[in-house]
């Protein structure tokens, strides 16, 4: 049986569907690209991780399962913008900021075993980002790797 390999658009793909069970999954079997600063960004060249962007969306599951599994709390954005910290993201929101602050990971207990899904052509648009970036330290927005 050949090992399923967690990649970066698996990651991203649990985030932006709010799939907390396959989060907590996948970052149980690999927590290579959690850290990765590089998976979201906006038009003015701001990019951002997936704990910044839970925290942005005030998705307070999602930074307790990255908390969960040892998330940098310290990467924030960065870009041609003004740098945020995540702590500085979750000012205005009590229970995600209270997280953050934390000593301790948070505890989250799935409720299922996902599945993990099939990557399709967009999906490796965002791993090819990946390695890209991991081999030049240059980022290119997905549709730029057409």
């Amino acid at each position: 049986m050949v090992p399923i390999r967690i990649t970066r658009a698996h990651l991203k793909l649990a985030v932006e569907t709010q799939n907390w069970d396959l989060l907590d999954r996948l970052l149980e079997m690999d927590r290579k690209h959690m850290d990765d600063a590089s998976y979201f960004t906006d038009t003015w060249g701001e990019w951002w991780g997936l704990l910044m962007e839970c925290i942005m969306r005030e998705y307070e599951t999602g930074v307790r399962i990255l908390l969960k599994h040892g998330v940098d709390r310290t990467v924030g954005t960065w870009g041609d913008c003004i740098p945020q910290t995540p702590l500085e993201a979750a000012k205005d929101n009590i229970a995600i900021a209270a997280l953050l602050q934390e000593k301790g990971p948070p505890e989250y207990l799935r409720s299922s075993d996902p599945m993990i899904p099939e990557l399709i052509a967009q999906d490796e648009k965002i791993n090819r980002q990946g390695e890209i970036a991991d081999r030049t330290g240059m980022v290119f927005q997905v549709e730029d790797l057409e």
